[in-house]
């Protein structure tokens, strides 16, 4: 089965989260990349509830969903000084202005990646290791 035009994307990551996700990865070629030991697809409820919840709050950081993870990436990439037209890019949203076709930094694919090494995470990444959905004892 191939995907289509929409089932494509090229994906910028720098170096340092590519590397730890190729390892996570291996030499799956099919399945889901996170699943339950059953081999079901992990509900977005159920890492809130069971993992993502319990961290914000050992934390004592609001609680949210995983926009919050959105919310940090452009707030990393307002504090660098990455194109505008790149942070709009890389953010999602549609073109707001119709010169923003004749851009055409952004089908350079070597350009983008060079920003994504200057630009980094903004923290740094533990071996990711087998994905482990865990209920709170709360």
């Amino acid at each position: 089965m191939s995907a289509g035009k929409n089932g494509t994307r090229e994906v910028d990551l720098c170096a340092e989260l590519a590397k730890e996700l190729r390892a996570f990865i291996d030499e799956r070629k099919s399945g889901l990349l996170f699943q339950t030991a059953s081999g079901a697809q992990v509900l977005q409820s159920n890492i809130l509830r069971d993992s993502l919840h319990p961290i914000l709050k050992k934390l004592k950081h609001l609680q949210g969903g995983f926009k919050i993870f959105r919310r940090y990436r452009m707030t990393h990439l307002e504090k660098t000084d990455c194109p505008a037209s790149l942070k709009h890019f890389w953010s999602g949203h549609a073109p707001k202005h119709v010169s923003e076709r004749y851009v055409k930094l952004l089908k350079d694919r070597e350009f983008r990646l060079e920003w994504t090494v200057r630009i980094g995470l903004g923290f740094s990444v533990g071996p990711l290791g087998p994905l482990q959905v865990v209920r709170s004892a709360a």
